[in-house]
């Protein structure tokens, strides 16, 4: 099975997107974090399913809300690196140096 790490950037992505969305609707942080989830299994379950969008990083999007998890993968150890969870409106080429 993969590796999977994320980050303690990346969780802190995620929290302040929860946050954000909590605050407009009761509920739909929750869902957001929901969305981020399954992204994550689709991730493990196929790593290279995902094209690389800024060497190295591979890039996900999720359904219904407008962010992309970025992620690290290791082929030949197996291991995927959560780096971040970014708004598409944010410059991901400074945020992930």
């Amino acid at each position: 099975m993969t590796e999977f790490i994320v980050s303690s950037q990346a969780e802190a992505d995620l929290v302040e997107a929860f946050d954000f969305y909590e605050e407009k609707v009761p509920g739909l942080g929750s869902e957001f974090v929901r969305s981020v989830d399954a992204e994550f299994a689709r991730i493990r379950r196929s790593p290279l399913a995902f094209r690389i969008r800024l060497r190295p990083h591979r890039m996900a999007m999720t359904e219904r809300f407008p962010y992309a998890i970025y992620f690290i993968y290791d082929e030949s150890a197996n291991f995927v690196s959560v780096r971040r969870i970014l708004h598409f409106a944010q410059d991901a080429a400074s945020d992930l140096k």
